[in-house]
């Protein structure tokens, strides 16, 4: 069986931290057979040679969608092929593809023509061709099948963790830079794409002016895929990108952690901030219930007044915070990468046993 590695040469954004935590969970439980599970990347710079003990096989000439295209289903051949980052080859059969999501039907506005039009067309061919596509909640699988016409019966659930945030010592680095003080500011992290909604929540703290508190927001701008990346936040604190030691700081010092977003496949952000038992509100839609249960408060993304009222009570609460900082660690303890990974292998065997 061959897993495609190519997120090994990606910058990590949600997918790619799907594909590495749930690679890591299934290597390091012993779930994969290491003997016939080659993971195989793109021949660039800076690839490792073995990721979470498996070993890592450059192959092909290429890079980027030519080498997925070209060079990894010739490789593949008759073997069973895993693609974890919502792309694969088209025309392999003997595959499974995770999507994360049907955003590019959903929320057209939100992509470059060129981006939306080569994604809408992998999807519905992965739909007719691959063996399996796998998602990460229910609310995907659902929205997936709307949207391109998958049958259900194709579409397996594999759900997510945010528990790798914890992996990494706290850095407080961009708290220095930036005189960020605990429980001195609220926090909001994720591309700058429309649906997270960042001017929900400007227009939220708009109506907040008393409440001293900082906006931080962390992530970072990709104006090739997204087409709200030159959005001005301008009365936010923006710090960029950040690693994983100085988000678990951000987290754990943050007030609270607000996530209003329109559309969610899943919703990592908000279970990694639970995970270090910050408080979270995010919106009452779409995937964002089904994840985070009774462990979050929750607003009308639609509405920047609820979204001010619930930050409102949040930040002008100490005890309804603690409160909540406890219902998020007890939630988020119900979703692991081991969990994801155990789904992951009876799909991934399911896939290479139409092989036989």
């Amino acid at each position: 069986m061959f897993v495609n590695g190519r997120f090994l040469t990606q910058r990590i954004t949600g997918v790619q931290r799907f594909a590495r935590e749930i690679v890591r969970a299934s290597a390091e439980n012993g779930l994969w057979d290491k003997a016939k599970t080659r993971l195989v990347a793109p021949p660039v710079d800076g690839l490792p040679d073995q990721f979470a003990d498996l070993p890592v096989l450059p192959i092909g000439q290429h890079a980027g969608h030519r080498w997925e295209q070209f060079d990894l289903p010739r490789a593949a051949r008759d073997e069973a092929l895993i693609n974890l980052c919502s792309t694969g080859p088209l025309f392999l059969q003997r595959q499974m593809v995770v999507l994360h999501d049907a955003a590019v039907a959903a929320l057209p506005q939100n992509f470059t023509l060129a981006f939306r039009a080569w994604y809408q067309v992998m999807i519905r061919t992965y739909g007719h061709r691959a063996r399996k596509i796998g998602t990460v909640s229910k609310f995907s699988a659902d929205d997936i099948v709307k949207r391109f016409g998958i049958r259900r019966d194709k579409i397996e659930i594999i759900p997510e963790s945010g528990e790798h945030i914890l992996r990494e010592q706290p850095d407080y680095s961009l708290h220095e830079k930036f005189g960020l003080e605990a429980d001195g500011y609220f926090l909001a992290v994720s591309s700058l794409a429309s649906n997270k909604n960042f001017s929900g929540i400007l227009k939220a703290v708009a109506r907040l002016p008393s409440l001293p508190f900082k906006f931080v927001i962390v992530g970072g701008r990709n104006a090739k895929i997204f087409t709200a990346a030159n959005m001005d936040v301008s009365g936010a604190t923006e710090v960029g990108y950040a690693s994983d030691a100085q988000l678990r700081a951000l987290y754990e010092r943050a007030a609270c952690f607000v996530y209003p977003s329109t559309y969610e496949g899943f919703g990592l952000p908000p279970l990694e901030a639970m995970s270090c038992g910050c408080p979270v509100l995010v919106a009452n839609a779409t995937a964002l219930p089904e994840v985070c249960g009774t462990g979050a408060a929750y607003c009308n993304p639609y509405d920047p007044d609820d979204i001010a009222k619930q930050l409102s009570r949040l930040l002008g609460s100490k005890a309804a915070r603690d409160e909540l900082r406890a219902a998020g660690l007890a939630r988020a303890k119900e979703w692991t990468w081991e969990k994801a990974a155990l789904c992951l292998i009876l799909l991934s065997q399911e896939v290479a046993g139409h092989l036989r």
